[in-house]
């Protein structure tokens, strides 16, 4: 299907009609390498001692990897990036990087999300052999902070060094993109001026595949002390965008339902366009449309329904970021 064509359909679905039952196939998909991660950042949901029980530990298996893709082609999507991340550190996979192998063997661009202190020189110079990545790897401007927060003794250093050789081989290398995220401002510091102090971190000329943002935190699973804000409320866009799957198969609401609390059905075992428009996803919709999103499990402790002040409203930022994908 025609990109434009598939988001075109997806706005009148969206937007204006406010269909349950989709015509299109998903815009957007995300696979999930592993749950499994190598940090307990105090931001993510992975830092609850409780969480390791919630869903076990287990890893996403070349062979249903290909299976999955197979079923992603069927349906010819108008868009080929792939999002390797849901939950955990995608480079504790054993297999992550035949993972990224077959995705760009099957002619899908692989996006990933990661802590960076695997992503050592060894990794980086496999990883740009297979073919084009973006990797989202977080970062800060001050070492205490990120240490305190992020990872453990000694983990900023290595980070950087990590970061500072993907740079040193992105200026020969195109296959290389990476979106480095400041964390600070969890911390309570200013965004915009923590930002610009850790661009100084690193050398000032580099290519325009490497870009520099400011970290917005979400209490997507209930795991943050934030209080629910009262701003308008906005249909959430997921179910009418993206299908985000877990290691075993698991079809779940969206890329922020870590915990698995909404399934629809396995990749594994039914086709996706099935899954896509079954009555539970269906349901799901419904909710959302009713402004009742408490009646989902994955919505109950979110806080996009009711973000309606935020700039990943505007007109433009939705259409770059659909664009973009």
């Amino acid at each position: 299907m025609n990109k434009l064509i598939h988001l075109l359909r997806l706005g009148i679905s969206y937007e204006i009609m406010h269909d349950i039952i989709l015509s299109y196939p998903p815009f957007q998909y995300t696979i999930e390498p592993t749950n499994a991660c190598n940090l307990a950042c105090t931001f993510c949901p992975q830092s609850n001692p409780a969480h390791v029980s919630i869903r076990p530990k287990g890893y996403l298996k070349p062979g249903n990897f290909l299976q999955f893709l197979n079923k992603v082609k069927e349906v010819q999507p108008g868009n080929r990036n792939l999002n390797l991340t849901l939950d955990g550190e995608p480079f504790v996979n054993p297999h992550f990087l035949e993972l990224v192998k077959i995705a760009i063997e099957n002619k899908f661009f692989p996006i990933f999300g990661t802590n960076g202190v695997l992503l050592n020189k060894e990794k980086a110079n496999e990883l740009i052999a297979i073919g084009p990545f973006r990797a989202s790897i977080d970062f800060a401007s001050d070492e205490i902070i990120f240490e305190t927060i992020r990872g453990k003794k000694g983990d900023f250093g290595v980070v950087r060094e990590n970061l500072l050789n993907l740079m040193i081989l992105a200026k020969s290398n195109s296959n290389i993109h990476i979106d480095i995220h400041d964390i600070t401002s969890f911390s309570g510091a200013d965004p915009a001026l923590s930002l610009a102090r850790m661009r100084q971190l690193f050398p000032q000329k580099l290519p325009s595949r490497i870009r520099f943002y400011s970290r917005k935190f979400h209490n997507f699973c209930g795991h943050l002390n934030y209080e629910r804000s009262k701003f308008k409320y906005r249909l959430c866009p997921y179910p009418w965008t993206q299908m985000a799957v877990t290691y075993s198969g698991d079809c779940v609401a969206c890329c922020r339902d870590t915990a698995a609390r909404s399934v629809f059905g396995n990749v594994f075992q039914s086709s996706l366009m099935t899954i896509w428009n079954n009555e539970a996803y269906q349901q799901f919709r419904q909710n959302l449309l009713l402004q009742c999103p408490d009646l989902n499990a994955a919505c109950k402790e979110c806080d996009l329904p009711r973000s309606g002040h935020e700039s990943r409203w505007n007109p433009i930022y939705v259409a770059h970021s659909l664009l973009g994908r």
